[in-house]
């Protein structure tokens, strides 16, 4: 069923001392194959993911692609949470699994409560959204995971054109598309609501 661990997510804005803000959002998923990707990957090893949005010291975000991506698609990095993890543990664990980086938490800055639908099945998802602050590591060398083959620095009207792009692919990819754009465009309303300019 994968229900929300209400508990948890007052416990956790109490260590961060955050008023997160939390959004329901439904996609309806055509592509069967993603769908059931989401729906093994909720049954066997996690619950949901945090979305991390790293700074970097020249004030620029960090968005990244995989060599299997459409060309040219760029997303907020994002990384699985387990059953039982502490998800500020996994904040820690994937932003050096994936990027190589070792970070401070800036602020919690909400969640995202996804109803995946596809030929009446459901399935919910919880995208938890971070920004961090780099403090060191080698971007990418430092890397334990070889997925990611590319990143890309923006500013906060760049994170927005990343948005749009995931949110027009065509074809088979443009499910997963919607579910990265709702993840990327969430950080992008919490940046500009925040005041972030660059």
């Amino acid at each position: 069923m994968n229900r929300f661990n209400d508990k948890e997510f007052i416990e956790l804005c109490q260590r961060l001392n955050a008023e997160p803000h939390i959004e329901e959002v439904t996609i309806n998923y055509e592509n069967k194959g993603f769908f059931n990707k989401i729906k093994k990957s909720v049954e066997k090893d996690r619950r949901g993911e945090v979305v991390f949005c790293v700074r970097r010291p020249n004030g620029k975000i960090i968005v990244v692609t995989c060599n299997e991506y459409p060309d040219g698609v760029f997303r907020i990095p994002t990384g699985g949470i387990g059953h039982e993890e502490d998800i500020i543990q996994a904040v820690y664990r994937e932003t050096e699994e994936e990027l190589g980086l070792k970070v401070d938490i800036e602020s919690f800055a909400g969640v995202l409560k996804i109803k995946f639908e596809n030929s009446g099945e459901t399935v919910m998802f919880y995208s938890y959204l971070f920004i961090l602050r780099e403090k060191g590591g080698k971007l990418l060398a430092d890397a334990i995971d070889d997925e990611i083959s590319e990143i890309k620095e923006v500013d906060v009207d760049g994170l927005r054109q990343v948005g749009e792009a995931l949110l027009n692919i065509k074809g088979k990819w443009s499910d997963w598309g919607r579910f990265r754009y709702e993840t990327t465009m969430a950080i992008y309303r919490y940046l500009t609501n925040a005041g972030w300019q660059q």
